[in-house]
């Protein structure tokens, strides 16, 4: 089972960790939390960082209430996992 863990989602150090899973479902699991926390939504960009050698999904998104806002996920668990060839 996927595991959320971490803070806020606001910013580097308080985002949040989704781990104990694949690649496939850490990323459908992103967006499952996004859709909890805020609804509707507009995905503006979605973009991978390399950060103090963990790895971060960060989304910019427009809210329904037009709101832009930048969400922060640290995939370090589960990045690349699942693609093994």
């Amino acid at each position: 089972m996927v595991k959320i863990s971490g803070g806020d989602g606001f910013s580097f150090e308080e985002a949040i960790k989704i781990s104990e899973c694949d690649n496939i479902e850490g990323v459908e699991q992103e967006y499952v939390e996004v859709r909890k926390r805020f609804g509707k939504y507009q995905s503006i960009r979605q973009s991978l960082h390399d950060k103090n050698g963990k790895m971060y999904d960060v989304l910019e998104l427009k809210l329904e209430d037009g709101r832009e806002i930048t969400f922060y996920f640290d995939i370090s668990d589960f990045f690349g996992k699942g693609f093994e060839f």
